[in-house]
C-alpha cells in the first residue's frame, strides 16, 4: 500500500460530551451574519460556491448559471425523528418547449417515512400541487407557461417524519442505531428530457435518482450535541437556544445529503486543495483511518485517471444500512458493520470489503456526481464503470495480481445466476431481483474489459478521461458513450454492444 501524506489528523468526539462545539474566538469573521442572512443571497449570486471548488474547477460555474438553485431550511428535532423545513427553488427552464408544470420527488414517502407539503406558491401566487405515484411525485402546476430560458421561483413548507425501519430503500433515509442518515429528504425536482419529466415508482433494487447539476445554500438547525456531515462546505456556524445553527454550500452537485450522531469521531487528511474527513462511531478509530487511506489513495489515483476531483471536501461516513455503500456528492456513506475489526461480511473480512466498498462509492464522484446518467434506465453507464474504475484503483495501489484478485469478484457474481448472457443495458426495473446484482456488478465490468480489449488499453484509458471532460456536470447515455468509444479507437464497435449492452 502507498504511503500515506504525512498530515493526518485524528479528532475523537466523545459520546458522553456529544460533540465538539467550536472554541470561542474562532468563529469567523462575518459568520454569524452568513448564518442568520444566507438566504437573501441573490439567485444570481453564486459567491458562497466558489470555495466548495478547487482552483481549476471555479470556473465551470459561469456555465452553469442556468442550474436550478435550492434554498432549504431545516429543523431537526431533539430525537431526531421530525424535520421541519422550508425551501426556496430557483427552477430555469433549459428545455426547448413550454413548460405548464414542475414536479418534486417526495421520496420519504416510499422510504419508510413520509414528507408533507404545503404552503406551495409560484412567484409568489397560491398553487394546488397533486400528489401522484404512491405520493412519490408532487406536481406542481404554473400559473402561466414557463418559455424556454424562462425562470420561477417555487416555495413550500415541508413536515418529514424520518423512518425508523430499514425496509425502505435499504435503510438510506431513517433514524438507526443512535445515527440519522438523511437520503432523499427534501422535496427535488427529477431531470426532465426526452421522456418528459422523470417521474415513476422505482423498482425495489438499484438507485432512485436522476438529476441534473444544482446548487444548495442550506441551513441546518440541530441539536448542539450531534456531530454533522454533510454535502458542500460550512460557510457559516453560530449556537442558539442549545442548537448549532450552520449554513451549508454545495454545488454543482445532484444531490444533498446529511448524516449525524452523537457518537462520531473524525479523522481528517489533505490532498492537494482538497481535505478528505472519514467519520466513524467512537470505538472504530482505527478502521477510520483505514477508511480515511483508502479515500485518499482513491482520490489520488481517480484524479490522475480520469480528472482531478472538483471539490475542496470529500467527506466519508460510516453509517447503519442494508446496502453496503451509497455515493452522494462529496460524501459517501460505507456500512458500519464493514467498520467492525475481525467481522466476516458477505464471506469476506470486514476490511477487506471496506477498501473494495469505499473504492467503488469514490468513483462515483467521478461517474454519478460529476457526469451523470439515468441511474434508473441505464444503471450499467454509471455502476459497471464504477466497478472498472475500482479495479484501476487495485492496481493503482497494490500491483495487477490484487486487481486480478478483485476482478475474479465479478465472474463469482455473474455466476450467480450461471452466466446468463443477459443485456447489461436494461433499465433497472427490467430485472428480476436476483438479476440485477449479477448482471450490473458482475457482467457490467466485464463489458468494460471488452471493450478496453476491442480498443486498445491506451485508447480506452484516454476514451475513459474524455467522457469525463466531455460530459462533467452534464449527463451520459450509453449512446454517446458508445459514439465516442468509436471516435477514440476509430473503429466500429457495433457487435461488441450488441452482444454485451442491447
Amino acid at each position: 500500500m502507498k504511503k500515506m501524506p504525512a498530515l493526518i489528523m485524528c479528532v475523537v468526539f466523545m459520546a458522553f460530551s456529544g460533540c465538539i462545539t467550536q472554541p470561542e474566538g474562532d468563529t469567523p469573521s462575518g459568520s454569524e451574519n452568513t448564518v442568520l442572512n444566507v438566504f437573501d443571497t441573490p439567485w444570481d449570486d453564486y459567491t458562497f460556491f466558489y470555495d466548495g471548488l478547487i482552483r481549476s474547477e471555479q470556473g465551470s460555474i459561469n456555465q452553469l448559471k442556468g442550474a436550478t438553485i435550492y434554498h432549504i431550511d431545516v429543523d431537526i428535532s431533539d430525537d431526531c425523528l421530525l424535520l421541519q423545513g422550508h425551501q426556496d427553488v430557483c427552477y430555469t427552464n433549459q428545455e426547448d418547449e413550454v413548460l405548464n408544470e414542475v414536479y418534486f420527488r417526495l421520496f420519504p414517502n416510499i422510504g419508510g417515512g413520509s414528507v408533507t407539503v404545503s404552503s406551495v406558491t409560484v412567484d409568489g401566487l397560491d398553487v394546488e400541487p397533486v400528489l401522484e405515484l404512491q405520493a412519490s411525485a408532487l406536481r406542481v402546476p404554473l400559473p402561466a407557461g414557463l418559455d424556454p430560458g424562462e425562470q420561477v421561483v417555487i416555495c413550500m413548507d415541508f413536515d418529514v417524519h424520518v423512518a425508523q425501519d430499514m425496509a425502505g430503500n435499504y435503510g438510506l433515509f431513517g433514524y438507526f442505531n443512535n445515527v440519522l442518515v438523511l437520503d432523499e429528504f427534501y422535496p427535488v425536482i427529477p431531470v426532465y428530457d426526452d421522456e418528459k419529466w422523470n417521474v415513476e415508482v422505482p423498482p425495489p433494487h438499484g438507485d432512485v435518482t436522476y438529476y441534473d447539476v444544482s446548487f444548495y445554500l442550506v441551513r441546518v438547525t440541530a441539536p448542539v450535541k450531534l456531530k454533522i456531515a454533510t454535502s458542500g462546505i460550512e460557510i457559516g456556524r453560530i449556537e442558539e437556544s442549545g442548537n448549532q445553527v450552520f449554513a451549508v454550500a454545495a454545488g454543482p452537485a445532484r444531490d444533498f445529503y446529511l448524516a449525524a450522531s452523537t457518537d462520531y469521531i473524525t479523522c481528517s487528511s489533505t490532498l492537494g486543495e482538497t481535505t478528505v474527513n472519514s467519520y466513524a462511531l467512537a470505538g472504530y478509530e482505527d478502521s477510520a483511518e483505514l477508511a480515511l487511506q483508502v479515500a485518499v489513495n482513491a482520490v489520488r489515483g481517480f484524479s490522475q485517471r480520469f480528472g482531478v476531483y472538483p471539490y475542496t471536501e470529500f467527506d466519508v461516513v460510516s453509517t447503519p444500512m442494508m446496502a453496503k455503500g451509497m455515493e452522494y456528492p462529496g460524501i459517501v456513506a460505507i456500512s458500519e458493520e464493514l467498520y467492525v475489526p475481525g467481522a466476516v461480511v458477505s464471506g469476506l473480512p470486514s476490511h477487506v470489503l471496506l477498501e473494495s466498498v469505499l473504492a467503488h462509492e469514490t468513483a462515483h464522484q467521478w461517474f454519478y456526481n460529476t457526469v451523470g446518467n439515468d441511474q434508473l434506465d441505464e444503471p450499467w453507464l454509471d455502476e459497471a464503470v464504477v466497478q472498472y474504475a475500482t479495479n484501476l484503483y487495485y492496481i493503482d495501489v497494490y500491483g495487477e495480481a490484487a486487481a486480478q484478485e478483485y476482478r475474479s469478484s465479478w465472474e463469482g457474481s455473474w455466476g450467480l445466476i450461471e452466466n446468463q448472457d443477459i443485456p447489461i443495458g436494461l433499465s433497472s426495473s427490467d430485472y428480476a431481483h436476483n438479476e440485477y446484482v449479477p448482471i450490473i456488478y458482475g457482467r457490467g465490468p466485464l463489458f468494460l474489459v471488452a471493450l478496453a480489449e476491442a480498443m486498445g488499453q491506451g485508447p480506452f484509458d484516454e476514451f475513459l478521461r474524455d467522457y469525463y471532460e466531455t460530459y462533467k456536470w452534464g449527463i451520459g447515455t450509453g449512446d454517446a458513450f458508445r459514439q465516442l468509444a468509436e471516435e477514440h479507437c476509430q473503429c466500429d464497435l457495433t457487435s461488441l454492444f450488441e452482444e454485451w449492452v442491447y
